[in-house]
């Protein structure tokens, strides 16, 4: 029976990751559609570049996840956590810059409605580093502390 839920878990995971990507969609292109009137192809346009943000969001979270899961047990933080959120982050800043570049002439309302995911994730990945940071400063006070015990 508990084999049974354990295979079940990456299933259900996988289903409620689908459907806050499909509910985090629809919630976009109904706030820029009620924002703007979008033909065709800016929808097609604009689905893509919130698919793009959903994604890098999503490898955020698990790299935030990560961390956060580590630092809670106690233990110190797989760098490649780090290295994720990094590439992440530089991912967001990137997109950022090219959604300033593309869409300048469609309007302050539009640049502030498409950066404003850029600058969120931002945040959110620069609490994530913070926090890796904090447990990684924590785990060379714990190994000065127990050279320090031992010389004594």
């Amino acid at each position: 029976n508990q084999t049974q839920i354990h295979q079940d878990q990456p299933r259900r995971q996988r289903r409620m990751g689908r459907e806050r990507l499909a509910g985090y969609l629809l919630f976009k292109l109904l706030l820029v559609s009620s924002v703007i009137q979008p033909d065709t192809l800016d929808l097609l346009i604009l689905s893509s570049w919130y698919t793009l943000l959903s994604f890098l969001r999503s490898l955020g979270s698990m790299a935030g996840s990560s961390i956060n899961t580590a630092v809670q047990s106690g233990r110190s933080p797989q760098a490649g956590a780090l290295r994720l959120l990094l590439v992440v982050l530089l991912c967001d800043f990137s997109a950022a810059c090219v959604c300033l570049v593309l869409f300048r002439s469609a309007g302050w309302s539009m640049l502030v409605l498409l950066t404003c995911d850029c600058v969120l994730m931002g945040v959110d990945g620069t609490t994530h580093a913070a926090r890796y940071a904090g447990a990684w400063l924590e785990e060379g006070y714990r190994v000065r502390l127990a050279g320090l015990e031992e010389r004594q």
